[in-house]
């Protein structure tokens, strides 16, 4: 018995070096004949790679990605295992990263496999919250099949279609098709939007190639472009120079339009503006930029952030930005950075042996540590902020992730925390220099022409034209946004959809006009240290969501009265001002926000902003009577002199 096991275990010794050396001789075989017809053999051991014998002088590539560690086909796909041509080439990845294959490239075992299913389900990929806006506002329910919405699940009706012609271009489910670095009106293209990074050799070469007529190109680009963990700016413009603009508004640019609604070219250089912002205007020559896209832009003030240097990513997480897993309705729910985590007297933090697991990684990329004594900052909701150091004592710095640099977080002063009169207030309604307003659009179906279906990536019969008024540069609309208190706190809107749409698609049949009055919530990115003044809140009926015009405090003998005159005609549909939220001393119900939860100011508080305003009419912002008012208004009411007169309401 013992003889026959031995005989066994030699033979299975004997064949399996003979099938090394049968291997051997396929590899070599391959290697000095390709294409030879030999299937499923590989060509080298390891990561050596048939690609390599083509692509060898690939550059560009470094770190985890450098082809040495994960060879080619990692990302690109193709059979690694032939060195002919038509065969490594089928079944390419010409683009890796679209979410379209993302699972397969980026996503697969081993790379971040972790990662791509939050971002399919994040909000840049669902566009959950302006689909279920769009649709509520046209009249039909958000969520028709009981999911929540989603880019890739958009019917053809009136406000799906609308939908996918003029709103979805921007999601990241949107793929990249060509080979070339994000610019401003580059859009969607998964992974790549914010992490593919061209440097100087990689444009040029690719641009030569590009220019190159089909016929004639012999290679591939050599330059390869590579991974950035530190998106730039320019990654975020070409999605958020539209819609809220708040890429633009950043950097200090308004989009310049005319009356029709079309893009405008701007007037000689020599033009004289003014910054839109009460604390203080003062004229400037505007500078002007012309868009990749032809819109023209001019130069207003920009967010005191944007001049400090900061970047978008400074700000906004990678759970903000890629999603923390779950599908939601709402940008806000996926959103949960504020100013207050970084600017309060103490600030929330973690201490180094509970930093999360993912923290730790993008600190380790960036080779930052933390020293002793020193904890990770967070949100008030726990969310880690890699990039913010707490340290006992020495107060708190942020590091901008791109270059490393250490700047001092500063804490509010006094005058923004004391006093309850002020207590209801975002940091946003005091600290927001301008907002971009466009008052009026008009949407129709024009069926003999075509449009361009986003989501199916084809031109298709019949087109949704959206004819929009001017961008005007101009304080934020304060509003109330109920998202937790009862009270709600007092933030900034704009006009979001102050619209006429005939929802009508078909030729011949008369029109269906639908009229929305609404104004939405919009954080517009052009903070600036200064504050707002207190007659720009108490006495501005932009601000008071009555629309531009003058509002006049008019005291007879011992009686005082508010004045409203419009600078906009009304509208035909409700009788309100054509730029306005709500009317003067009157409120507003039903539908009235994009934003569940928001509402203009009810008539009890529009009466009590105006009473101060009345105080104002006389009494600077900052003297002391208005300072006492701020922490105890009704005491400083009662204790008024008898020259004080006080508005006599409707």
């Amino acid at each position: 018995m013992r003889s026959r096991a031995l005989v066994l275990v030699l033979a299975g010794a004997l064949a399996l070096v003979l099938a090394g050396a049968l291997v051997a001789v396929a590899v070599a075989w391959l290697a000095i004949f390709p294409g030879s017809g030999i299937k499923g053999a590989a060509v080298a051991v390891g990561l050596q790679e048939g690609c390599v014998s083509c692509h060898g002088g690939v550059t560009g590539l470094e770190g985890a990605h450098a082809p040495a560690k994960i060879g080619c086909a990692s990302c690109h796909a193709g059979d690694k295992g032939t060195h002919d041509k038509d065969r490594a080439h089928a079944g390419m990845v010409l683009v890796p990263g679209n979410l379209a294959d993302a699972g397969k490239t980026c996503g697969q075992a081993g790379c971040h496999e972790a990662i791509v299913p939050r971002v399919e389900r994040s909000i840049m990929t669902t566009m959950a919250g302006v689909i279920a806006v769009d649709r509520v506002a046209l009249g039909e329910p958000a969520m028709p099949d009981g999911r929540l919405p989603h880019a890739s699940r958009l019917g053809h009706g009136v406000a799906d279609s609308h939908l996918r012609e003029l709103c979805v271009g921007c999601h990241l489910g949107q793929a990249k098709t060509e080979w070339g670095p994000i610019g401003q009106e580059s859009q969607g293209g998964g992974c790549n939007a914010c992490h593919l990074e061209y440097g100087s050799e990689a444009a040029k070469a690719v641009a030569t190639y590009a220019k190159t007529p089909r016929a004639e190109r012999k290679e591939i680009p050599a330059a390869h472009p590579s991974f950035t963990l530190n998106p730039r700016n320019a990654h975020c413009f070409g999605c958020h120079s539209r819609s809220g603009r708040i890429a633009l508004s950043y950097e200090g640019w308004n989009e310049l339009r005319d009356e029709a609604g079309n893009n405008a070219t701007p007037a000689s250089p020599e033009k004289r503006g003014q910054i839109p912002f009460s604390a203080g205007k003062r004229d400037l020559t505007p500078l002007f930029r012309k868009l990749d896209d032809g819109r023209w832009v001019e130069k207003i003030v920009a967010d005191v952030h944007h001049e400090r240097g900061l970047e978008c990513i400074d700000c906004h997480t990678a759970n903000e930005l890629m999603g923390a897993g779950a599908e939601v309705l709402r940008k806000s729910q996926q959103q949960k950075v504020g100013c207050e985590d970084c600017h309060a007297r103490s600030l929330a933090s973690v201490a180094p042996e509970f930093v999360d697991p993912e923290s730790r990684l993008l600190m380790t990329l960036r080779k930052w540590t933390l020293a002793p004594g020193q904890r990770m900052g967070t949100t008030r909701d726990g969310e880690p902020l890699v990039n913010v150091v707490v340290e006992e004592g020495k107060g708190a710095r942020l590091l901008r992730k791109r270059t490393g640099e250490s700047l001092p977080l500063k804490p509010p002063l006094a005058v923004c925390t004391e006093g309850k009169g002020h207590a209801r207030l975002s940091c946003a309604s005091c600290h927001t220099a301008w907002i971009p307003r466009c008052n009026s659009c008009h949407t129709e179906f024009d069926p003999k022409d075509e449009g361009f279906d986003h989501a199916a990536q084809k031109w298709v019969p019949g087109t949704w034209n959206e004819t929009a008024g001017p961008f005007v540069a101009a304080a934020p609309t304060l509003g109330v946004l109920h998202d937790g208190t009862a009270r709600g706190a007092i933030d900034t809107f704009v006009p979001g959809m102050i619209m006429t749409f005939d929802r009508n698609k078909e030729a011949g049949k008369p029109p269906d006009i639908l009229f929305r009055r609404l104004y939405a919530k919009l954080a517009g990115h052009t903070t600036r240290r200064e504050a707002r003044s207190c007659e720009s809140c108490h006495g501005e009926p932009l601000a008071l969501g009555f629309g531009k015009g003058k509002l006049r405090y008019a005291v007879s003998g011992a009686t005082g009265r508010w004045q409203f005159t419009p600078e906009k005609k009304p509208s035909p549909h409700d009788g309100l001002p054509e730029d306005s939220w709500t009317g003067f001393l009157k409120g507003r119900t039903g539908m009235v926000s994009t934003r569940e939860g928001a509402r203009p100011f009810s008539v009890a508080e529009q009466r009590r902003i105006l009473t101060v305003g009345a105080c104002l009419s006389c009494h600077a912002g900052d003297s002391p009577v208005m300072r006492r008012a701020v922490a105890d208004f009704e005491g400083t009411l009662a204790k008024r002199s008898r020259q004080c007169v006080l508005p006599a309401w409707p």
